[in-house]
């Protein structure tokens, strides 16, 4: 059996802040790296139907959970791969319609299945965390692990990604349980991927910093042979506050 390489992306696209400017930029992203996978957060209803009409060879997952088309969702190339199942896990998001959503699907010809798995986990600024001083992102990276213990199959390649939030304690754990992210796989230093500039609008004062929260991580039977963070531009306009995280797998 052949080994077959894919190409796979994670994008916070920014709800809908700045959209009329930042439409074709997304428009112009999707078209030219086609990914065969993309999952995405901070989704919404005019950014689904742009992505819709973008990549007319993919599908996505639909579902009567609002949150599946509210905040994130994950879109495939129908000629690599049919739906086997999907479905949500609550993994202690503080935000109402944030889950861990994933995706069983079955490569084109071949009796071999591919888990996919994405989520946004709570920002660093939400009240609760400024108030307690205590991050909500580790109990939602160690409920993360224990649901893709129990729903990913013996042998099966599995990757998980998503806005974590986080550049220290969720690729800690996940590398403990057996899941490294693409860039340590194949010993590249992490670019940050968070704010994108110019698009992200910093005004001189303000207090931010670069931080490397976008991740993708995957099992030992996916082999990551590439990883980058595309910083492209339609003219001078991004198409996110964040950057993208590209990985290439050979499963």
């Amino acid at each position: 059996m052949h080994p077959v390489r894919l190409s796979i992306i994670t994008y916070n696209i920014w709800n809908t802040m700045r959209w009329d400017v930042r439409e074709p930029a997304l428009r112009q992203f999707v078209e030219l790296f086609n990914p065969d996978i993309l999952c995405l957060q901070e989704l919404r209803g005019e950014t689904q139907a742009c992505l819709d009409e973008a990549m007319p060879g993919h599908t996505r997952v639909h579902d009567g959970f609002e949150g599946w088309t509210s905040e994130g969702t994950i879109y495939w190339n129908r000629t690599y791969f049919s739906e086997v199942e999907h479905g949500i896990e609550d993994v202690g998001m503080l935000e109402e319609k944030r889950r861990l959503f994933w995706v069983r699907l079955k490569l084109t010809g071949q009796d071999r299945t591919l888990f996919v798995g994405s989520a946004h986990y709570t920002y660093q600024g939400h009240p609760i965390e400024r108030d307690t001083g205590q991050s909500p992102r580790i109990e939602q990276t160690r409920r993360t692990i224990e649901a893709m213990q129990r729903l990913v199959g013996e042998d099966e390649p599995a990757v998980f990604m998503g806005d974590l939030n986080d550049p220290v304690h969720p690729v800690r754990m996940m590398h403990e349980a057996g899941y490294v992210n693409c860039f340590s796989a194949l010993g590249i230093p992490t670019v940050p991927t968070h704010p994108a500039y110019p698009t992200t609008n910093i005004l001189p004062g303000a207090r931010t910093t670069q931080q490397t929260i976008d991740w993708i991580f995957a099992n030992k039977h996916a082999r990551a042979v590439a990883a980058q963070v595309p910083h492209c531009y339609h003219g001078d306009v991004a198409p996110s506050d964040h950057w993208p995280v590209l990985a290439v797998y050979e499963v």
